[in-house]
């Protein structure tokens, strides 16, 4: 667990240069981060033994990575350099899942509604596929 605050805290203090001059494989590191991590913690909530206090840390750390992301995507003035409009969007959705989750408490552990793991899936799903398809993207114009 400490490792995963320790990783979240590398990717939200990561510089990320001034407005214009960001290079795409440094928002490319940082989405793939974010990836990394919200998998993590659908497998955690899948799992029913993920404890809630620390859980819910992990919630916030990736909303406020997020935050950090898309204020970085919005320095740069070339699009082509901009992570896509649509794949933040289906970031924040997972932060919103993530967030629902986080409140899906039953004793010390996060035990979340059929339905919403699903939604938790499905989303990470997506997530990953479009990060797959943006990698392969941004490496083959880099």
């Amino acid at each position: 667990m400490i490792r995963s605050v320790l990783f979240l805290l590398a990717v939200l203090w990561q510089p990320t240069g001034l407005a214009g001059d960001a290079p795409r494989p440094l928002l490319l590191d940082e989405a793939a981060g974010l990836n990394e991590v919200s998998d993590r913690l659908v497998k955690a909530a899948r799992s029913a033994q993920a404890e809630a206090s620390p859980f819910r840390i992990d919630v916030t750390l990736y909303r406020e990575s997020l935050r950090e992301l898309m204020l970085s995507n919005r320095e740069i003035e070339q699009d082509e350099k901009r992570i896509p409009q649509h794949m933040l969007v289906n970031m924040v959705r997972m932060s919103a899942l993530l967030h629902s989750a986080a409140e899906c408490k039953t004793g010390r552990y996060i035990v979340c509604p059929p339905e919403l793991m699903k939604q938790l899936e499905a989303q990470q799903q997506l997530l990953s596929a479009e990060f797959a398809q943006y990698r392969a993207t941004a490496q083959g114009t880099d």
